[in-house]
């Protein structure tokens, strides 16, 4: 992908090839992977992966245990996809007329989220993972959050708010960089007013650095 804003990718819904892919949207069958899933993250909170034990997801989500390893035979596989199913869902881009705006409201909803019991166990898992296989899914996930933000400058370079010359990606991890610090590696507290500090402290940078470079062309 290119560094500069005239990338044009856009988020899309993550693919693969694990057990939960086609699995039905209805039924019985999706409230169990929705169930065991849900029950997954919310255990991940309560002892961490290392401490996470089959049998008690089992009784958290109210199935068989056996039920969960005829879906996900190991550990590794039911955290990875727990991980990957809370990124699945196509997420139409904030739309609030500005880029600050827009990064606003992504990084809000993101703290938002990282108080409720599954999302912290979701992000417990991400911060202190061990597995190879939970890390290449994590990875994942850490590109398609940054394609997802570069998308947000890149649109605001087609309204006029900076020049092409920007380096759409940059400004992406500046945004977003001290508000997943505090949360992955901290857990600490996010308030409203530090995540629009950090906001303007990045975007006026870019700015005149983006003029600057448009000069030297």
């Amino acid at each position: 992908m290119s560094l500069n804003a005239k990338a044009t990718a856009k988020p899309r819904a993550a693919t693969g090839d694990r057990r939960t892919s086609g699995v039905q949207q209805t039924g019985r069958a999706a409230k169990v992977v929705a169930s065991v899933l849900k029950a997954t993250g919310e255990e991940l909170n309560r002892v961490g992966y290392a401490n996470l034990k089959v049998e008690e997801v089992a009784e958290r989500a109210g199935v068989n245990k056996t039920t969960i390893y005829r879906r996900w035979p190991t550990k590794a596989i039911l955290v990875s996809d727990t991980l990957d199913s809370h990124f699945q869902v196509e997420r139409p881009l904030p739309d609030t007329g500005s880029l600050r705006g827009d990064f606003l409201a992504y990084l809000t909803n993101m703290v938002t989220l990282s108080k409720t019991s599954m999302w912290r166990g979701i992000l417990t898992a991400l911060s202190g993972r061990s597995d190879p296989e939970v890390e290449a899914v994590a990875h994942k996930l850490y590109l398609r959050e940054r394609e997802y933000r570069t998308s947000l400058v890149a649109r605001a370079v087609e309204r006029g708010e900076f020049p092409r010359s920007v380096n759409a990606e940059l400004v992406g991890d500046m945004c977003s960089a001290p508000i997943l610090r505090r949360l992955l590696t901290f857990g600490e507290q996010v308030e409203t007013q530090y995540i629009e500090a950090v906001i303007d402290v990045a975007l006026t940078g870019a700015a005149v650095v983006a003029v600057r470079n448009s000069g030297a062309d």
